[in-house]
């Protein structure tokens, strides 16, 4: 059976490479090959699927078990720089079996079934594996298609899927509503002059803004925010609040479980509500289009989030 191999050389965070991932997974489905990920090592154990051998789970899977620092790290830099030397051997020697989603416009190269195309189709006639190179690959037909089977394959480990549970079931028997919010700081804080960084004081404002809109009761409803920096708690104490102290893969699968995301645009609340399917309406410093987000109820591609690449 064929084999489609991710490379990815260039390493990113989480849900940056969780986009990518699905996308081609969702191809294999289709195609009824086989994948390995070798690019997947920072997040790997953090999951149920394995490494694709002995050497990758040895030399670059476990040496990231439980690590959490991000892709900025001393750690991940090293690492991703000796995996940079091993991509540039792999893809010299299959450079005829290797194709890339780079391109000068940033846009993404659509896998079947969404879309054909003519140079993948040459390199599945031949019988060797194919390798996958790049960022920006995308399926949306195919991840819909195919949602059952790229949840499964993609469950966290299960002390994390058990401590998820555990929180939302006791959240849930004290209040009706469950909302999450990702508060991304960090680089948002610098990155193209903060352009996507909403303030903590904004965001109480989109807060009290979605309980008007929404007509939840304050009182029903807990906030479950998950943030890369430190929350004003003062600031949110006329409301219910849990605050995670997880890491990303905790706070990706704790998201996905709430009923609904307030979250900065970025790829890590998209896919969470894709995995949970639920709807995810983007923080932003303009007015929000509530109207917008009216009759959402589940997973949907948000015109506002424009980091996916959709």
């Amino acid at each position: 059976m064929k084999k489609i191999k991710i490379l990815k050389t260039t390493g990113s965070e989480l849900s940056n490479q969780l986009w990518n991932y699905v996308s081609i997974y969702a191809y294999t489905l289709e195609r009824k090959f086989t994948i390995q990920n070798y690019s997947f090592f920072e997040y790997g154990n953090y999951f149920t699927m394995s490494a694709p051998n002995l050497f990758f789970r040895l030399f670059f899977f476990l040496p990231f078990t439980n690590y959490t620092k991000r892709k900025t790290s001393f750690k991940r830099r090293l690492w991703r720089k000796l995996y940079e030397y091993y991509t540039k051997i792999i893809i010299s020697i299959n450079k005829q079996s290797v194709i890339t989603s780079d391109n000068s416009e940033n846009k993404p190269f659509y896998l079947p079934p969404t879309n054909e195309n003519l140079k993948l189709s040459e390199f599945e006639k031949s019988n060797d594996d194919i390798y996958f190179d790049g960022w920006l690959f995308r399926n949306p037909i195919g991840i819909k298609k195919y949602r059952e089977e790229i949840i499964e394959y993609f469950k966290p480990r299960q002390d994390i899927e058990k401590k998820v549970s555990t929180q939302i079931k006791t959240l849930r028997s004290n209040y009706k509503n469950l909302i999450g919010v990702h508060v991304r700081q960090g680089d948002y804080k610098e990155w193209r002059n903060g352009a996507y960084f909403v303030p903590q004081i904004m965001v109480k404002e989109i807060i009290l803004e979605y309980l008007k809109t929404s007509g939840l009761s304050a009182s029903e409803t807990c906030f479950v925010i998950t943030s890369d920096g430190p929350i004003e708690t003062l600031l949110y104490s006329d409301l219910n609040l849990y605050i995670s102290k997880e890491n990303a893969v905790h706070d990706l699968f704790l998201l996905s479980s709430t009923d609904l995301i307030l979250g900065a645009n970025s790829t890590f609340g998209a896919f969470a509500s894709y995995y949970g399917d639920i709807p995810f309406v983007v923080m932003q410093k303009e007015q929000i289009d509530w109207g917008y987000y009216s009759d959402k109820k589940s997973y949907f591609e948000n015109k506002y989030c424009t980091m996916v690449h959709f």
